[in-house]
């Protein structure tokens, strides 16, 4: 994707990558950790680095006016991830309705480019179908093509 983003430290394995976001509340350490809940399958987690509690807050709201260049910065770790883990399924919710709202917008905003490179699906109803505008998703999958 061809989107502005921050640069992204990453481990060896590709599962914890971190980034710095720069904005108007100041820098603020984010990360992305790839935590693996069943064979393949690995669930997206992503949010500031609390210092204090050696976790990510997925719950704190930064503020920093740097919300597409976040969302960029995130979805350049999913490419970066599926190139080591090619055969992966990576799940995604937001950790608040209206964080998953965002996620959703995201996605949808970019759906032509995310397509070319992942099958994307959406919990909607109770089952998994094929991502689409007009539906609020609960939870996102996608898979490399």
């Amino acid at each position: 994707m061809d989107l502005e983003k921050y640069s992204v430290v990453s481990d060896n394995n590709h599962i914890a990558q971190e980034f710095l976001s720069e904005g108007s509340s100041g820098t603020i350490k984010k990360v992305v950790f790839y935590q693996e809940i069943d064979n393949n399958v690995f669930n997206l987690a992503f949010g500031d680095w609390d210092e204090d509690q050696q976790k990510i807050n997925d719950r704190i709201r930064s503020n920093n006016s740097d919300l597409h260049k976040v969302f960029s910065t995130v979805a350049s770790t999913v490419i970066d991830f599926m190139k080591y883990h090619p055969k992966a399924e990576i799940f995604a919710q937001g950790s608040t309705p209206s964080r998953t709202s965002l996620y959703q917008m995201g996605i949808f905003a970019n759906l032509e480019k995310i397509g070319k490179l992942f099958n994307i699906q959406g919990f909607y109803d109770g089952g998994w179908e094929t991502f689409e505008g007009g539906r609020n998703y609960n939870e996102f999958a996608l898979k490399a093509k």
